[in-house]
């Protein structure tokens, strides 16, 4: 027996993760290019280094922010073009926030991807004029996303603000991570923030409800936490294997954990399109990448939703 036609979710079903990414790479990369073209070309050196930075010269990194950003809107019924904004400007908040912590007074990096950080081409004032550039980008761009820009770009400026990215990375440079309570939660936004802003820009965009935003802003923080615990773990096996530094404690478990309740949070969620829960499970696993945990068995890993 049929199903009655107002039960019926007449939304195309989504595709996977792979086919999702070809389709939606060009319509990206194209409006990165765009919007680089508006960088003055009578600033010397900097329009080159503004491409190396934000990676339009084929030195990209994964640029999974902005594909969790299109994800999320086409997953709850919208459109990836009407979202682009958006995730372009998750992308250049991204961009400025490594230009910023290669810099000399942060973390001290003169590469960036096997490549010249920007400050090693324009010098730190230079690069932190590149960063600037690029958050007032972004803020331009989440502004003008459709009628509810304003929200966008308050959300955005909480984000970087000093109760997200710029105040954990305040912690990190104070205290190294080593802290607890309320500025340990703090330090977990110098990450979390902004995958929570990537997931909450594209449910805004494609027009979710509350409920539907509280449940994807927790899975993107959830899968934010996740990614850099993982990411922890092989700077200190790198820092073991190289002598710098003891192996110890791995947080491993944490991150399955932490990833285990992300996906979780998508469970019954009704305002996803069909295939959009497969989708967005599908990309916080390919986003975080916790290696096997040979110590522990199959049948435990998994966290009960």
């Amino acid at each position: 027996m049929s199903l009655p036609a107002r039960l019926v979710d007449r939304r195309p079903h989504l595709e996977g993760l792979e086919a999702f990414s070809e389709r939606v790479r060009p319509l990206l990369e194209a409006a990165l290019g765009e919007t680089l073209d508006a960088v003055p070309a009578g600033l010397g050196p900097v329009p080159g280094a503004v491409a190396r930075a934000v990676g339009v010269d084929g030195r990209a990194g994964r640029r999974w922010r902005p594909y969790l950003t299109l994800a999320v809107a086409e997953a709850m019924g919208g459109s990836a073009r009407d979202a682009v904004d958006a995730a372009i400007a998750v992308e250049l908040t991204h961009t400025a926030s490594l230009v910023l912590d290669d810099l000399p007074c942060m973390d001290d990096s003169p590469l960036r991807r096997g490549e010249p950080a920007t400050h090693a081409l324009l010098g730190p004032a230079g690069a932190i004029l590149v960063a600037v550039g690029l958050l007032a980008r972004a803020a331009e761009l989440l502004g003008r996303s459709g009628t509810r820009g304003g929200e966008l770009a308050r959300s955005w400026g909480e984000t970087f603000g000093l109760a997200g990215m710029s105040g954990g990375q305040a912690v990190d440079l104070m205290m190294g991570g080593r802290c607890r309570g309320g500025l340990r939660r703090l330090y977990r936004r110098k990450t979390t923030a902004l995958v929570t802003l990537a997931v909450d820009a594209g449910a805004v965009v494609s027009g979710a409800d509350d409920e539907s935003r509280a449940a994807l802003r927790g899975y993107g923080r959830d899968m934010g936490w996740a990614y850099q615990l993982v990411d922890d773990a092989k700077d200190r096996a790198e820092d073991a294997a190289a002598g710098r530094a003891p192996g110890g404690r791995t947080p491993l478990r944490q991150a399955r954990r932490l990833l285990d309740r992300s996906l979780c949070r998508l469970e019954g969620l009704p305002a996803l399109a069909p295939g959009g829960p497969a989708l967005l499970g599908e990309m916080a696993r390919d986003v975080v990448r916790i290696p096997p945990l040979t110590s522990v068995r199959p049948d435990q890993e998994a966290t009960s939703c």
